[in-house]
């Protein structure tokens, strides 16, 4: 859902100035909101009006700023920015958490916006650029529940989500955003940002990460990432580290102890894509309006695929199509596979047409997996013992050829079978077997004569069971 941009700001403004007396104004306004630091945000947001001053408080409820940016860069490559409003909700006892009600959101703009100005015509951190009536705080309210808990009274969560070609960006992995909370006066109708606290001297942070091992690692191999965090004014703040691979998070945030040092060894890093990967590392401070947060450079890191057992499936039998497969494939993994009968080579390929060769052996497919031009790894399948292959068929029928006359020579041709099969004869007359008769070729006799000759033919192909087809019978003359 996105704020209604048809309706005019008087009045949005008039259903603003009727639902306020309804809010509560808690006693003393909290520094630091109860849900703050937020654990989904990527960051926190500063506002700027249309002069690019940065703006944390203001009498208009309808139209707060006119630009939002993001404390860090979008690690998800969006390109577009947009902004919603959320209401903290209490839940537990105390209220330290709190769940918050989906938010509007209002048009998508483009960043960076080299039209927006100094200094946010150069930011490259999220950007968004807001319309009249984008950032309308007093809509929001009037379609909200008014709380009184200590610390959510009053107190709405500005975000600041990004979208962008592909569907990358935060709104689309996990939901991320930036995030900023303002305190509402209802009585004076005016509006005052109190997280970030943009008017406290905020230390910043520095945080260095490494692997170990170092460099590359198997998937599934244990691997320890260790970050180092300090601040401007040579102490270690209290906080946690969250841990990233390409973006994604790496397991839960671990708490940064005393000497700066945070840690996690983790076993579920993904395969690389053929050109790597990258592990960051992300520091967010307990005490937020003194230390600001920071983040890694990133780590060039290799996990190199492990092959799992794949699977062969199919009929098992001679002539019939079997499939191998390692199943779903991590991204920028490929896979190649090998067909092996008591373990020897027949064949490449996801699938294959089992021989007449493989009867009554062992068919098994072994698979090789890699990122790149990484190490292989590989595994087998389970041999499947391979049963006799159905009946052979002919393409094209057998035929005669002769004057079919007594005392001349009657030829049989065997048709059209499949390749490498051999044959096996016996002439019939009048359908009944001539004894001894077969060869490819039948001299006929003065018995012959007035009766029909035919030709029975038997292809035969290791691995299958035979096939058998006769001619056409013709009638003897004289």
């Amino acid at each position: 859902m996105r704020l209604n941009k048809s309706v005019a700001i008087g009045a949005v403004a008039a259903i603003a100035t009727a639902m306020l007396p309804m809010l509560v104004l808690p006693a003393s306004a909290a520094t630091v909101p109860p849900w703050e630091p937020d654990p989904t945000a990527l960051g926190t947001l500063t506002f700027f009006n249309a002069s690019g001053q940065v703006v944390t408080g203001g009498s208009d409820l309808t139209d707060l700023f006119e630009f939002a940016e993001a404390s860090t860069a979008d690690q998800f490559l969006g390109t577009k920015a947009e902004l919603g409003f959320a209401q903290p909700v209490p839940n537990g006892t105390p209220p330290i958490t709190g769940t918050f009600p989906a938010s509007p959101l209002s048009a998508t703009s483009v960043f960076p916006n080299a039209s927006a100005p100094p200094p946010l015509n150069t930011a490259t951190n999220p950007v968004v650029s807001l319309g009249p009536a984008d950032a309308n705080l007093a809509n929001f309210i009037a379609s909200v529940t008014a709380q009184t808990a200590a610390g959510f009274a009053n107190v709405f969560q500005v975000r600041l989500y990004t979208t962008g070609p592909g569907g990358v960006g935060s709104i689309n992995n996990g939901g991320g955003y930036w995030d900023a909370d303002v305190m509402v006066d209802p009585t004076a109708g005016t509006w005052q940002e109190i997280y970030p606290n943009q008017g406290a001297t905020t230390a910043t942070t520095t945080t260095s990460l490494a692997a170990s091992p170092t460099g590359s690692a198997q998937q599934n191999a244990s691997v320890t990432l260790t970050a180092t965090v300090i601040a401007s004014d040579s102490t270690h703040p209290a906080g946690s580290v969250q841990f990233e691979q390409d973006g994604f998070n790496v397991g839960s945030p671990a708490p940064v102890n005393s000497s700066g040092v945070a840690s996690l060894t983790t076993a579920s890093l993904l395969p690389s894509a053929p050109g790597g990967t990258q592990l960051t590392a992300a520091f967010v401070a307990t005490d937020s309006s003194s230390y600001g947060p920071s983040t890694s450079v990133p780590v060039a890191y290799t996990v190199n695929p492990v092959a799992v057992v794949p699977s062969v499936s199919g009929a098992h039998q001679a002539g019939q199509r079997e499939t191998c497969s390692e199943g779903k494939l991590d991204f920028g993994v490929a896979a190649s596979y090998t067909w092996l009968v008591s373990g020897k080579s027949i064949g490449t390929g996801a699938s294959i047409t089992v021989p007449g060769s493989a009867y009554k052996k062992a068919l098994s497919c072994r698979a090789a997996v890699h990122d790149g031009s990484g190490p292989s790894s590989t595994a087998t399948s389970k041999s499947v013992t391979i049963s006799l292959g159905k009946a052979l068929k002919d393409s094209k029928k057998p035929t005669l050829s002769g004057a079919h006359k007594v005392g001349k020579t009657e030829t049989v041709r065997a048709g059209t079978w499949p390749r490498g099969a051999k044959f096996t004869y016996q002439w019939l007359l009048n359908g009944k077997v001539i004894k001894n008769a077969t060869k490819s070729s039948l001299k006929l006799s003065k018995a012959d004569k007035g009766k029909k000759i035919s030709c029975r033919v038997t292809a035969h192909l290791a691995g299958f069971a035979n096939g058998v087809a006769t001619t056409s019978s013709v009638k003897v003359t004289s």
